[in-house]
C-alpha cells in the first residue's frame, strides 16, 4: 500500500457522507400543523361573568326616605277669554247727551267715579252721599268758568264786518257773553246717576228758576265730562 492510499480512502468516505446528507435535503419533512390537535376553549368562571346593565342608572332610595313621586304633568294653559279686556284699553267713553252725560260703564261704578271726580275737580263741596239712590248733594259757591272756555276759537272778522256793524254790535254781544261766563256762580246741586241703555247717565240739577244754580250745574257737568273721559 502506497502512502497515498489512506488519503484517497478518507476522501471517499467524505464524498459518501456528503452524498447521504444531500439526499436528506430532498426528503419530505413531517407537517406538524396538520397533526396538531385542537385544545378545549377557555371557560370563564361563573363569578366573573358580566353583570346585567339594565338597571345601572336606577338610583335606589336611601333607607328611611320614601322614593320621590314623579312630577305631575303640566296643566294645559287655558286660552284667554274673548271677553277679557286687553291691557292698556282706554277708559269707558263719555258723551254729552242733552243736559246730561252718557257713560259706557255700570251704574255702581259710574257713581263711584263721579264722587272721585267731584272731589278732584274741586267744583264744590259734597254735603251728602246716597249710595242707594246713586246721587250726591253738592254745594257750589263762587264757581268760575272752566279754563277750557278761554281756549274757544275767537270769531273770524273780515273787512266787511265793520261796514255791516259799524258800532260793533256782534262784538258787544260776544263781550257780554264772555263777561257772563266770567261771573262766579253758586247753587245747591244734586248729581244723579241712573241706568241709560247699556251704560249710565249723569245729570246735574239745581233749583228751578235759579239762573245762578243752572249755570253752576252746567259748569259742574262740563267738569265731570273732562274728568270721566
Amino acid at each position: 500500500m502506497s502512502r497515498h492510499q489512506p488519503v484517497r480512502w478518507s476522501v471517499s468516505v467524505l464524498a459518501a457522507a456528503a452524498a447521504i446528507g444531500g439526499c436528506s435535503m430532498f426528503h419530505h419533512k413531517q407537517n406538524y400543523y396538520d397533526s396538531a390537535t385542537e385544545s378545549r376553549p377557555l371557560e370563564v368562571p361563573p363569578d366573573l361573568e358580566t353583570p346585567s346593565m339594565s338597571n345601572e342608572l336606577v338610583v335606589p332610595p336611601s333607607s328611611g326616605t320614601p322614593a320621590a313621586a314623579p312630577a305631575p304633568a303640566a296643566a294645559p294653559v287655558a286660552a284667554p277669554s274673548a271677553a277679557a279686556a286687553p291691557v292698556g284699553v282706554a277708559p269707558p267713553t263719555v258723551a254729552l247727551t242733552g243736559n246730561g252725560l252718557h257713560v259706557a260703564d255700570s251704574v255702581d261704578h259710574t257713581w263711584q267715579r263721579v264722587g272721585l271726580a267731584l272731589e278732584r275737580a274741586q267744583v264744590g263741596t259734597i254735603s251728602a252721599r246716597d249710595a242707594a239712590g246713586y246721587s250726591y248733594t253738592v254745594e257750589v259757591s263762587g264757581l268760575h268758568a272752566a279754563p277750557a272756555a278761554a281756549s274757544t276759537p275767537t270769531e273770524e272778522h273780515h273787512w266787511y264786518s265793520f261796514i255791516l256793524h259799524p258800532f260793533g254790535g256782534d262784538s258787544d254781544k260776544s263781550a257780554a257773553a264772555t263777561k257772563a261766563d266770567a261771573q262766579p256762580v253758586s247753587g245747591h246741586l244734586v248729581v244723579k246717576v241712573s241706568a241709560d241703555g247699556d251704560g249710565s247717565r249723569v245729570d246735574v240739577e239745581g233749583p228751578a228758576g235759579d239762573s245762578s244754580a243752572s249755570e253752576a250745574a252746567r259748569r259742574v257737568l262740563e267738569a265731570l265730562r273732562e274728568r270721566l273721559s
